[in-house]
């Protein structure tokens, strides 16, 4: 029986693709497209601007290919490449200006805690996703988030990354990823809970 070749690896691809081998790149793209959609898709809530993103990550991705050093996972670093167009789009087609991080948000004190109690709703955000009207509100609540906060949040909650690969990927710190998920999650929640208030029979656990 012949022995079945080991698929290249991606570190093997990146080399020949850093020669101009475009089917290399090709390749790479097969393999990581799928989720890197995901990740545009959560982010943009749109499907052709999901993929108008994309390709802004993939272009800019092919172009500083020669900068990449395999320092992080190929994977790892073109998330990051993605994640970047990403917000490049959200902060173009923004009304309001991003707050930053170590300014005092609304509804938050000035130790970053949020000042009014909200439940805490025990479904997992990707199970409230798959009920028809619930998803609706939490995607309303998702273009409400700030973007360095929504691109936290899709990384860690929809495309379930650790806290250090999302570090890795957005070029932050550990406990900054947290502070940021934390924030997201507790403004997401509290969102869903207004909706709720008002929707006192709505179907939470789908």
């Amino acid at each position: 029986m012949p022995e079945v070749e080991p698929e290249i690896t991606d570190e093997a691809l990146v080399a020949l693709a850093q020669k101009g081998d475009a089917q290399a790149f090709d390749e790479l793209v097969r393999r990581h497209s799928p989720r890197l959609y995901r990740l545009a898709m959560g982010m943009m809530r749109d499907h052709a601007e999901a993929m108008d993103a994309l390709q802004d990550g993939l272009l800019n991705a092919w172009r500083r290919l020669d900068g990449f050093r395999g320092d992080a996972a190929f994977g790892s670093w073109v998330y990051r490449v993605t994640s970047n167009a990403c917000l490049m789009r959200l902060r173009k087609r923004r009304r309001r200006p991003e707050v930053p991080l170590e300014v005092r948000a609304p509804g938050f004190d000035d130790d970053g805690h949020w000042e009014r109690p909200v439940e805490d709703l025990a479904p997992r955000v990707d199970e409230l996703y798959e009920n028809r009207e619930l998803g609706e509100v939490i995607r309303q609540g998702m273009e409400q988030l700030p973007d360095n906060y929504k691109a936290v949040f899709v990384l860690a909650d929809l495309e379930l990354m650790s806290m250090q690969e999302i570090a890795d990927t957005l070029d932050l710190t550990v406990p900054n990823v947290k502070t940021r998920l934390h924030r997201a999650r507790l403004r997401l929640r509290e969102h869903l809970a207004d909706y709720l208030a008002g929707h006192p029979h709505a179907n939470v656990t789908g």
